[in-house]
């Protein structure tokens, strides 16, 4: 006996047609499922990356309050080393622009001859080269020597800083006035060659030497003996630091020792 197929023939293709539909309706609701398992996987992850960076900003924040807090407290330390600084620019500067009479007395009884006396010492502050010209003298007044004083005496040193004060305005110029009697003319030379080899001199000029005569003992021979010159000559020294100057050296020098020490 055959066997006879009783589903009519255009059914049976449809049937073939309903299977392979509902495939791939089972393939797209699969790929479905798979894509929102990815969002859900990236979600996840980028969830946990969003933690981890708000953690590390906490703690960076933290501990830059740290940081904040430890350098306030570090302030006053930082604001008295600046201090610091400033006082002693501000001494240095003060001190560079003082004339040290003290040395020039004492460089004066160094390089004067022993065929030289000395009757009488002046000095004085002259104004700024700017202001009044190299030689010009100020309102200072004049420290004067005893001849006594002549040699650096301690009354002489005393009386110096009474009548003169030492600060002096930057750029000023410091002038001595030295009278005196030498043994000779010879005498006088070397006395103004070794004038010339005191600290800060700029220029010596011999403004006059002349003899005495036997008879004269007074004022024109300036108390000499009779036949010695008396001799009167000028001294300036170097102008005195700027401060902008006396600044720029305390740092070169602040800088000097400051790489020796890193050294």
């Amino acid at each position: 006996m055959r066997a006879v197929n009783l589903i009519p023939a255009e059914q049976r293709s449809g049937a073939g047609m309903g299977a392979g539909s509902s495939e791939g309706g089972a393939y797209a609701v699969m790929a479905v499922i798979a894509g929102f398992a990815l969002l859900a996987f990236l979600y996840g992850r980028a969830d946990h990356q969003i933690s981890s960076r708000r953690s590390q900003a906490a703690t960076l924040t933290a501990q830059a309050q740290r940081a904040q807090a430890e350098t306030s407290k570090l302030g006053p330390y930082t604001s008295f080393a600046a201090l610091r600084q400033q006082r002693m620019q501000a001494v240095s500067t003060l001190v560079d622009s003082r004339f040290d009479w003290a040395h020039v007395f004492h460089e004066f009884g160094r390089v004067l001859p022993a065929q030289v006396s000395v009757s009488s010492l002046d000095g004085t502050i002259g104004a700024p080269a700017s202001s009044a010209g190299a030689g010009a003298p100020s309102t200072a007044t004049p420290a004067a020597a005893t001849p006594a004083a002549a040699t650096p005496a301690a009354g002489a040193s005393g009386s110096a800083a009474a009548s003169v004060t030492s600060a002096t305005p930057p750029g000023s110029v410091p002038n001595f006035t030295l009278t005196g009697c030498a043994t000779s003319q010879p005498a006088v030379a070397l006395m103004l060659d070794r004038l010339r080899l005191i600290d800060g001199v700029s220029s010596v000029t011999l403004q006059s030497s002349t003899k005495a005569s036997v008879a004269s003992t007074g004022a024109g021979g300036a108390g000499c003996v009779g036949g010695e010159p008396a001799y009167t000559v000028q001294i300036a020294f170097e102008p005195l630091p700027t401060a902008a100057a006396t600044q720029s050296a305390t740092r070169a020098a602040a800088s000097t020792t400051s790489s020796g020490g890193a050294r």
